[in-house]
């Protein structure tokens, strides 16, 4: 694992051009059907409403957010109902993908609608964006499979002139955390054979995690996002709670391919790209 900000190339340089496309990367909401649930102690909906609020301060001009996964903690339709009413004050369309605790059918049903859709891909400027369900049916890991890679490989040979980034639920490469490690994307070396088959991939992006991560492979940055309400301790041998703060992604896709992005922290006033 490469240092905080550091993943290859396609990370840092001069500052981006004015076509550059803003995102902002939520992940792991986990919101219950009882408003007062809470997860270890935090309650979900607050915790994303305060997020939020700072999202809404410091990311103008944000073109979408990508909400990756975990969603819902009980795959409940309230839960679901409850999540698109909170994303509602976002100016930007909200682009959702499934994760091990969602159901992807009740998800489709309750979460879409105003802002809130549920794609597989989207385009924006010089960039394809394409959205990857790793959801396994009564596992905590997850799986692409056959058909979801013929897809992948598909969406990828359609769009060889665009930059790709890749957006999905669970971590294609270990993170330093067993118990984490054993839940993650079972298929991961067919999933990189797709992308090794493509050049224009720079980028991937998954939840699951509840913490910060940044490498790359073969000049493709991955990174894995912090929750929106608890954290998990890094490098932990089973689950132990961090104490830093809830967390959002922000993303700068340049035309040239680069991607300038890192995490920002709830409260930390962090303003800059």
């Amino acid at each position: 694992m490469g240092p905080a900000n550091s993943a290859g190339p396609h990370a840092h340089g001069s500052a981006p051009a004015p076509e550059s496309i803003r995102l902002v990367q939520i992940s792991d909401a986990h919101f219950g059907r009882d408003p007062n649930f809470e997860f270890d102690g935090v309650n979900p909906r607050r915790s994303l409403a305060c997020l939020i609020g700072q999202i809404r301060r410091e990311e103008a001009g944000m073109d979408a957010i990508l909400a990756t996964g975990d969603l819902s903690h009980d795959a409940s339709p309230e839960s679901y109902i409850a999540l698109r009413e909170a994303l509602q004050p976002l100016e930007a369309p909200v682009f959702c993908i499934p994760g091990n605790h969602d159901d992807p059918e009740t998800m489709q049903r309750y979460l879409t609608g105003g802002r809130v859709v549920c794609p597989q891909a989207a385009q924006l400027g010089d960039w394809h964006l394409i959205f990857l369900s790793t959801y396994l049916q009564g596992s905590q890991g997850g799986r692409l499979g056959t058909r979801r890679l013929a897809a992948l490989d598909a969406a990828l040979s359609a769009w060889p002139q665009r930059h790709a980034l890749i957006a999905m639920h669970h971590p294609p490469v270990p993170i330093g955390s067993p118990w984490m490690d054993a839940m993650g994307l079972e298929d991961s070396e067919d999933f990189f054979a797709v992308l090794d088959r493509h050049p224009q991939v720079r980028g991937v992006l998954w939840g699951h995690i509840h913490q910060e991560v940044e490498t790359q492979r073969n000049g493709v940055g991955l990174w894995g996002a912090p929750s929106t309400c608890v954290q998990f301790k890094p490098g932990a041998t089973r689950y132990e709670r961090d104490d830093r703060a809830a967390g959002h992604r922000r993303l700068i896709l340049c035309s040239d391919g680069r991607i300038r992005t890192r995490v920002v922290r709830q409260g930390s006033g962090d303003a800059q790209a």
